[in-house]
């Protein structure tokens, strides 16, 4: 297993960097870090407390499917194009230097 460098803004303003295990999701690395990602539905996409948005000059991490932005879209927090759910995302080599920001929680 390769580990990937993400670099994460929590809602407070705080930037930290770690190293997140590939094959994780996006979502299980940041609550391994104990960053406050409710990600009340485990990963199911059907929630979207683990919303992050994704930053300018990341690699790019796939574009989400229609039910994950129909359930983004209902949120106040929504931008479009970098809104993202973490539990939809994997930890991917090409993925190393990724930078998210925690989404305001709703």
């Amino acid at each position: 297993m390769v580990d990937i460098a993400i670099e994460v803004t929590d809602r407070k303003g705080r930037v930290s960097q770690f190293a997140g295990t590939e094959g994780l999701t996006l979502m299980d690395a940041l609550r391994n870090q104990g960053l406050p990602v409710a990600a009340t539905c485990g990963g199911a996409k059907s929630c979207a407390t683990c919303h992050v948005y994704i930053g300018e000059g990341s690699a790019p991490v796939g574009l989400p499917d229609e039910d994950e932005v129909d359930l983004l879209s209902e949120s106040d927090h929504y931008r479009e194009g970098v809104s993202r759910l973490s539990c939809q995302i994997v930890l991917l080599p090409v993925l190393a230097g990724l930078h998210v920001e925690l989404a305001p929680q709703d």
